[in-house]
């Protein structure tokens, strides 16, 4: 009998990494991993993923990923129960969050941990969760590491620690992989669109379940050929959507300003000119765009996990 792949997804108790988790286990049948500090969010989770036909398990770990002791401690209790890790998903972030209540203040009125919240846990936890699990993906040449990102990385987005964080993310990715080249071992970079989650509320978003189907066909249905063309690079979830023929759960794409293919044209746009730290003739952007009191109400969900 085949041997479910297996997964880690980190910050699996809502939003995207929940999407992520819910959709490898229930519709891809795999054995994933998720991880969070909300243990009840993660048995819900595990009791929905059972209902798929597909043989896939969740397996409830509560984790904080700002202890290094104890992620230490969770890959090498995944190592024990597996010879393998084909599948690692960083998707936690304690940002979105920590900004929410300081929409439409410039970074020398917010608290410092605004900014340390994006880059604890989101920039430095991927970093951690990605060291301690690659040397299980190279001893067995195959493995895919998946940071979740976002358009903040490559243009001014909601706030100071946000894009230096995301930016961040974009790099690692890059960086990893190219130490990871010669092993098989590949890392890309997701970018989701705007999304409708229990914390936000972009009008036609994607959901997580997009998201995830994103990553299961990264994961299921791009060869290892194309994976090793996508290393190190940024991927969009409607791009991976068109070029697969995977929808949101409504049976169509999503459509929202800050989602869907023609908000993916447009950060293709972006990306395929120099970023604007490179480019002297690039206008700063407006950072009261997405820096505002209108732009929390769409992050109003947020309230409820502060």
């Amino acid at each position: 009998m085949k041997k479910n792949k297996v997964c880690i997804v980190t910050g699996a108790s809502r939003g995207l990494g929940r999407g992520i988790a819910l959709v490898l286990a229930q519709e891809e049948g795999c054995t994933v991993y998720a991880t969070a500090r909300n243990k009840d969010a993660l048995n819900a989770l595990a009791e929905e993923a059972a209902t798929g036909t597909k043989g896939g398990i969740v397996k409830v770990c509560k984790l904080d990923q700002s202890d290094d002791l104890a992620v230490k401690n969770f890959v090498e209790k995944v190592k024990s129960e597996n010879n393998q890790v084909n599948l690692l998903v960083n998707s936690a972030f304690a940002g979105l969050i920590a900004m929410t209540p300081h929409f439409g203040k410039p970074f020398w009125e917010k608290p410092l941990s605004v900014f340390d919240a994006s880059i604890n846990i989101g920039l430095r936890s991927a970093h951690v969760m990605s060291a301690l699990v690659a040397p299980l993906m190279v001893k067995n040449k195959n493995g895919l590491m998946v940071q979740v990102s976002s358009f903040g990385g490559v243009q001014y987005l909601f706030d100071v620690g946000y894009g230096v964080g995301k930016s961040g993310l974009d790099r690692l990715t890059a960086d990893m992989a190219a130490e990871l080249k010669p092993y098989n071992v590949h890392a890309v970079t997701l970018y989701p669109g705007a999304g409708v989650t229990e914390v936000t509320a972009f009008p036609g978003g994607e959901t997580p379940v997009f998201t995830g189907r994103a990553v299961a066909t990264l994961l299921k249905k791009v060869t290892n050929e194309d994976q090793a063309r996508m290393s190190g690079k940024i991927i969009q979830t409607s791009e991976l959507a068109v070029n697969y023929g995977f929808t949101d759960v409504n049976g169509d794409m999503p459509e929202g300003d800050f989602s869907g293919v023609e908000a993916a044209k447009r950060c293709r746009e972006v990306m395929s000119k120099p970023v604007i730290q490179f480019d002297m003739d690039a206008e700063l952007p407006d950072s009261s765009e997405t820096n505002n009191l209108g732009i929390a109400e769409l992050f109003a969900g947020a309230k409820n996990f502060s």
